[in-house]
């Protein structure tokens, strides 16, 4: 990142940086263009608490998002949402 970049990032940026300050620190100016940003954008302030809201359920409950299974759609519930996205059938 460039230094301007760094002391302004955009919402994208932010996201990024918010994600990355779970699993490591940041370096001083992207902490501090972080921080500033999130002082006037309440929808990144509102992503980090989410994020950080979903990394605290997953480490509370471990044995449950490890019994997930992926789920497949019937054939049925597969072609009425082809059709309500005017797609053609099978």
């Amino acid at each position: 990142m460039k230094l301007l970049e760094t002391l302004l990032p955009t919402c994208r940026q932010v996201s990024r940086l918010q994600s990355d300050l779970l699993d490591q620190p940041l370096s001083l100016p992207k902490r501090f263009g972080l921080r500033l940003h999130l002082l006037i954008c309440k929808w990144c302030r509102r992503y980090g608490k989410q994020i950080r809201f979903l990394r605290h359920a997953v480490h509370e409950h471990p044995d449950e998002v490890s019994q997930a299974s992926p789920r497949t759609l019937s054939p049925e519930a597969r072609e009425r949402l082809k059709q309500s996205l005017g797609q053609e059938p099978r």
